[in-house]
């Protein structure tokens, strides 16, 4: 049974439930918490600040929790309308908000792709369900390499609604049968004790089943976290037999709990075991700190309980609902420096303050959503009120504080120069001195065609009209149709994967990961354009990193057929006898140790049957277009270089040809300059859809390139 019209004494009854059991300690927690995540994506330290996430969990379900039961406790019902129309008032508003000017901010910034994914992204949000949106695209490797979307915080705030879609009906099911038994008011406790307790370990193992197999699913998914949400909910159902601590055991309690969620700060990472069994530490810290003020004020604990921790924990919710989208979309507009800092976090706390006492407070105290006549009563009892109270001070500080915390933030942004120069700073002329580690070769007609088109890009001051625009490159596909369906699980058979003459007297193989499959179209030109002389056929899949090695994929479906698929490419080799064996990867972060000869162990079984081997380096990556390219950006804007880290990889790679008895074939002259600046267009082409992946249209573009380039191999060259 739920109350739909509950009266006007027993909803203030409600309210002076939950305003009395506000603890200050939590609320230092809840800063501890909102500060972590903050730092971490700010500043990428301590590493696991995101774990200030798994604290919120705990609270949350501590707060809620306790809310249910003391309500059942004194009405002997859960009234659902009642809960949720609290819950609208308290995370609706300020969320809408932020969503809204999100993508107007969206719309203003970034190219109408990016908006238009910004914008699928709040309506997902909006209805709670952003966990599984952003679980889905974590899952597709497709988009591995897409732009952070501003909203992706969201997600926490959508496991936790699904959470108290179901946790309150099964509450009042536990309450109802334990009053229609008659049986005592603790065998309700142990009861929802008992349930909890088998929600909490269920998910937990769940947990850690989903972070070995599918570690994307598990960051995101209910199932995975319900269990840090149950661990607070198991302590408010236990807090009358967790208010019996002595205090002395209080302060220590707490001080171990804060203690855990700081090494978790600092050794927990995303990878591996991550959220499970990792998030453990911080979900018993949060425990332990929420334990020891239960029943009693912990002593010693001022870093938490003083007036300015306390006020920062008040804020919490607006401080996580603004700090990423105000990171992310000035990160697109600012260099990351001081005066970028500066402007984040007086923004960020700037809009927080406001919206928590002219947004969050202001709704959740109204009368908004409830019954008819408690409306009424509250439109007579303001009306008797007129003029007789005045703003208070507080509201008038803080509207002060956040008209002064937003001026230094656009005092600090309108300082910073936004304009970068026109052009690249200080390049070396075209035939400067090259790196121990680059060789220089003679450029064939079609590579020194591209290789002009490419220098004139780099000095490039304006956009041109590019084909296709730039949105629609960085929403394109990494290989084209009839193409694409080859590197998937589910593959159709070698012959549907094979271009050129049937009868072609030799063969080119191509093997690797989303890489590789982002090369076979312009090999694949190599083989039609070659007079029937040779045909190209794909053994690559997305997804799947031509190393013997587990690496991890944000898809299990993949990772599951991976080795599969890699045995089906050795044994296609030892069949066909091609040629040419082209591998190439896209960059991993294996070491060169363990990268050299975890590609060896597969090259030799078949490396007797392969005529050449060639190591075909990935192109540069370092700048997404969807973040560099923006609707004031310049081309300067996107233009990157050639990282050291790619270049250890290159060296990496030219050792690994050595050691295969093979060639490495170094591309960068089709992407960038001999001085390592690369642009985001060639001509009129824009030339990758993200970081690394060429586009399908520059692959046409640079086919005749590659093509002398292959052409131009020493020993078993091959005819162009």
């Amino acid at each position: 049974m739920t109350t739909t019209q509950p009266s006007a004494a027993r909803r203030r009854h409600r309210r002076r439930i939950t305003d009395s059991h506000r603890r200050s300690d939590i609320q230092g927690l809840r800063m501890v918490a909102v500060l972590l995540v903050i730092v971490d994506h700010l500043f990428g330290w301590p590493q696991g600040g995101f774990i200030g996430v798994d604290v919120f969990f705990v609270v949350s379900g501590f707060l809620i929790t306790g809310l249910l039961l003391r309500e059942y406790d004194t009405t002997q019902t859960i009234s659902f309308a009642g809960f949720y129309r609290r819950r609208i008032r308290r995370i609706l508003p300020i969320a809408t908000l932020v969503l809204v000017m999100t993508c107007v901010a969206g719309v203003l910034v970034y190219s109408s792709a990016r908006a238009a994914s910004i914008g699928t992204d709040a309506v997902w949000a909006f209805f709670f369900a952003s966990n599984w949106r952003f679980a889905l695209e974590g899952t597709d490797y497709f988009s591995a390499d897409a732009a952070i979307s501003p909203l992706q915080h969201y997600w926490s705030l959508s496991v936790e609604e699904q959470f108290y879609f179901v946790w309150p009906a099964l509450m009042l099911a536990i309450g109802v049968l334990v009053t229609r038994r008659s049986w005592h008011g603790n065998v309700k406790r142990i009861l929802s004790a008992t349930v909890m307790g088998v929600i909490v370990a269920a998910s937990f193992v769940w947990a850690l089943h989903d972070t070995a197999t599918d570690p994307a699913w598990a960051y995101f998914s209910t199932f995975t976290r319900v269990w840090e949400l149950g661990v607070g909910a198991l302590l408010a159902i236990g807090a009358g037999w967790v208010a019996r601590l002595p205090r002395a055991a209080r302060g220590p309690l707490a001080w171990s709990g804060l203690a855990a969620i700081g090494i978790g700060a600092f050794v927990i990472s995303e990878s591996g075991s991550f959220p499970a069994p990792s998030a453990a530490l911080p979900v018993l810290g949060a425990a332990m700190v929420i334990a020891a003020g239960t029943g009693g004020a912990t002593p010693y604990l001022a870093p938490l309980t003083n007036k300015a921790s306390v006020y920062v924990g008040d804020i919490s919710y607006s401080l996580y609902l603004w700090h990423w989208p105000i990171i992310v979309i000035l990160g697109s507009i600012m260099d990351v420096d001081a005066y970028y800092y500066v402007t984040v976090l007086a923004m960020t706390f700037g809009l927080s303050v406001a919206s928590y006492h002219f947004v969050e407070n202001p709704v959740r105290r109204s009368n908004f959503l409830e019954p008819r006549a408690v409306r009424a009563e509250a439109r007579r009892k303001r009306r008797n009120q007129i003029g007789r109270k005045s703003r208070p001070p507080s509201v008038r500080y803080a509207a002060l504080g956040a008209l002064t915390l937003v001026t230094i933030a656009v005092a600090a942004f309108s300082l910073k120069p936004l304009d970068p120069p026109a052009t690249p700073p200080a390049r070396a002329v075209a035939d400067a001195a090259l790196a121990p580690d680059d060789i220089a070769v003679s450029l064939g007609p079609a590579q020194s065609a591209l290789a002009t088109e490419i220098d004139a890009a780099v000095n490039a001051v304006e956009w041109p009209a590019l084909t296709p625009t730039m949105d629609e490159a960085i929403s394109g596909a990494q290989a084209p149709g009839g193409i694409a369906e080859c590197g998937l699980v589910d593959r159709p058979g070698p012959e549907q994967c094979t271009w050129g003459a049937a009868d072609a007297p030799q063969t080119i193989m191509i093997l690797g990961d989303s890489m590789a499959m982002s090369f076979v179209q312009p090999i694949k030109n190599f083989a039609e354009a070659s007079g029937g002389v040779w045909k190209a056929r794909s053994e690559a899949m997305f997804g799947c990193t031509f190393v013997d090695m587990d690496v991890n994929t944000r898809d299990a479906d993949t990772s599951a057929a991976c080795p599969a698929r890699k045995a089906a490419a050795i044994d296609a080799v030892n069949e066909v006898g091609p040629d040419i064996v082209v591998i190439t990867n896209l960059h991993t972060d294996i070491a060169a140790e363990l990268w050299i000869p975890g590609v060896k162990r597969l090259t030799d079984q078949f490396a007797a049957n392969a005529g050449k081997i060639l190591i075909l380096s990935a192109p540069p990556n370092d700048k997404k277009p969807a973040d560099c390219y923006t609707r004031t950006s310049t081309p300067a804007d996107c233009l990157s270089r050639v990282t050291d880290t790619w270049k250890a990889r290159s060296r990496a790679d030219r050792n690994l040809a050595y050691r295969v008895g093979g060639t490495y074939v170094d591309t960068r002259g089709l992407f960038c300059t001999p001085d390592n600046y690369c642009p985001s267009f060639v001509g009129t082409t824009p030339t990758k859809s993200d970081s690394a992946h060429m586009t399908i249209e520059y692959g046409d573009k640079m086919s005749p390139a590659l093509m002398e380039m292959l052409a131009a191999i020493p020993s078993e060259s091959i005819p162009g």
